[in-house]
């Protein structure tokens, strides 16, 4: 997967900054628009508002304080950490990439860059490792292959609403994943490496 992911990240830089081909990325947002419809559209803002901060900033905190209130202040930590630091990098990134968003989006007042896509990259970062955690807890087969998959298409819709509110290219929202998911596996080994050593140190 991890392979999957730079091959996508790099195929996107490639064809968006050094290919400086936006074709296909504009031939997939005038698809979609054809298909547009007002009950579609206010269905897709609905689904976009799962990777918004004002559903992801409460969100991570409730997670944050279950964990302190299980006494598990490594996952808590885990969990702050992964927020702040893909906040981090999304603004960063944008920052140098610089990209514009699409020309007519369907919602009004989005005025920062356009790659790599926030809510991409910040929905995977939350429930991302969400469902690491279910992993480590549950032992359940059939539990965590349906949870995986509700997490999987949630994932997806939520790209796919910001390409369909034209406030992504599809390019954005495939380097927003890619980038989050080598981010949250480095910083998982990270993370655990640093408490094996502490585990280490106390014996």
């Amino acid at each position: 997967m991890l392979s999957i992911a730079l091959f996508v990240l790099c195929l996107c830089i490639v064809l968006v900054f050094i290919a400086k081909n936006k074709q296909p990325d504009i031939d997939g947002l005038n698809r979609l628009s054809a298909f547009a419809t007002q009950p579609m559209t206010n269905t897709m803002k609905a689904i976009s508002f799962l990777g918004n901060h004002l559903f992801l900033i409460p969100a991570n905190l409730l997670l944050i304080l279950f964990f302190i209130g299980q006494k598990n202040k490594t996952a808590a930590m885990q969990v702050l950490f992964i927020a702040l630091s893909s906040l981090g990098l999304v603004t960063l990134l944008k920052n140098i990439f610089h990209r514009a968003r699409p020309e007519f989006p369907l919602v009004e007042g989005v005025t920062n860059y356009s790659f790599p896509s926030g809510h991409a990259m910040m929905s995977l970062a939350f429930w991302g490792l969400l469902l690491y955690f279910i992993y480590q807890k549950s032992k359940q087969v059939y539990s965590k292959l349906f949870i995986t998959v509700t997490i999987i298409v949630l994932l997806i819709a939520i790209g796919w609403s910001r390409i369909y509110l034209r406030l992504h290219y599809p390019t954005d929202v495939l380097a927003g994943w890619s980038i989050e998911f080598i981010w949250l596996f480095l910083s998982l080994n990270f993370l655990h490496r640093i408490a094996n050593k502490k585990t280490t140190s106390y014996t």
